[in-house]
């Protein structure tokens, strides 16, 4: 079993090699960085002047960190999807929950031959009576489905979905893959972001009472040209709120508010400045959001951003960049008990052990 540390060092190290283009050289970003032996206090912190935020590394050593889920009790859910396993964390430690996950690479260079990007379990959230539900993403597209868990174990000790198979006529079109940014709604189904042809672009739905999964709404269909759908929250008792990231690389992000009764659009907001929106939770005590933009690419991981999203009226967004928080690859986030936003990043290499959680503090309502 892997040992999960956490860091003695304040995360200003990793941040300052990204802010001064250091971030494809792993043993420049790792210079003066020390893990230290589990205990109770691991982890130091960097105040950022603008924001009075404070960042802290709790741990590192994960693979293509993905998603994470906070507790009510506090204890956090975090997908170490390179792995092919689930963490939870609590009390400061992290140990495993449930492993044995099949893992596949995301990307494979139909001409090198290079691989990049192994994903397994890349979404997990807690239910009401404190099961869980896990997306089990490391097969192949139309294999990959959900798992419902009652507690610890491994990945054939749940009850699985089905797959979703193709949904359209396109070669392209294996069916849906890497079901992604899963939440529950208001009516106590199981949506998940679809990650199939771009022609579609499907929120997917899960019944956990009869295991099915199945399409729900596509953007496409809705005259939606943004794909890539990432993450979603339950808005309110009628609505889900999703993100797609769009095209890499590209200013294209997109926020849609979703009706769970019509399944039809009610509203959407782009996002300027924010390139690649890849996690989203909203803000206790209020209706902004913070969104994590990863800024993705296909050979490295770049500087991300930690963004205050205000969604006002007629389709327009006031986006604020905390700009003395710089992340290295961020991939999800979440708000804890405390009011304490949780993130996932690549860290400053992916399919490496670069991988971390932090803690942000001071966000306010």
């Amino acid at each position: 079993m892997r040992t999960y540390t956490s860091l003695a060092l304040a995360i200003f190290v990793t941040a300052f090699m990204f802010a001064c283009g250091k971030s494809d050289s792993s043993s420049e970003a790792s210079k003066g960085s020390a893990t230290s032996k589990p205990s109770g206090k691991n982890e130091s912190s960097e105040e950022s002047a603008d924001a009075k935020l404070v960042v802290k590394v709790l741990l590192d050593g994960l693979q293509n960190p993905s998603s994470l889920a906070c507790g009510d009790d506090g204890r956090m859910l975090v997908c170490d999807a390179g792995h092919g396993k689930v963490l939870l964390y609590e009390n400061g430690a992290a140990k495993d929950f449930l492993t044995g996950f099949d893992t596949e690479y995301w990307k494979v260079d139909a001409k090198t031959g290079a691989k990049r990007f192994l994903l397994g379990p890349i979404s997990a959230i807690w239910l009401p009576d404190g099961s869980i539900v896990v997306s089990d993403a490391g097969k192949k597209d139309g294999a990959d489905r959900l798992i419902f868990f009652k507690g610890a174990g491994t990945a054939d000790s749940g009850m699985p979905t089905n797959g979703v198979p193709p949904t359209t006529k396109l070669e392209v079109d294996k069916g849906e893959g890497n079901p992604a940014g899963l939440v529950r709604g208001a009516d106590g189904k199981i949506y998940a972001c679809g990650q199939g042809a771009d022609a579609k672009s499907w929120i997917l739905v899960a019944d956990p009472e009869t295991k099915k999964l199945s399409p729900w709404a596509s953007a496409d269909d809705n005259d939606i040209a943004i794909n890539s759908p990432m993450q979603l929250i339950a808005w309110d008792e009628s609505s889900l709120l999703c993100v797609y990231s769009g095209t890499g690389g590209k200013e294209d992000g997109l926020i849609v508010k979703w009706s769970l009764e019509t399944r039809k659009p009610v509203a959407q907001w782009n996002l300027p400045g924010i390139v690649d929106p890849m996690g989203m939770a909203r803000i206790p005590g209020s209706d902004d959001l913070v969104v994590v933009d990863n800024n993705w690419a296909l050979t490295k991981v770049n500087v991300g951003k930690l963004a205050r999203i205000s969604l006002g009226d007629g389709g327009k967004a006031t986006v604020k960049i905390y700009e003395d928080v710089k992340l290295a690859g961020p991939v999800s986030c979440a708000f804890g008990p405390n009011d304490v936003l949780y993130v996932t990043q690549l860290g400053t290499h992916f399919d490496q052990e670069k991988g971390q959680l932090l803690s942000i503090s001071g966000i306010r309502p």
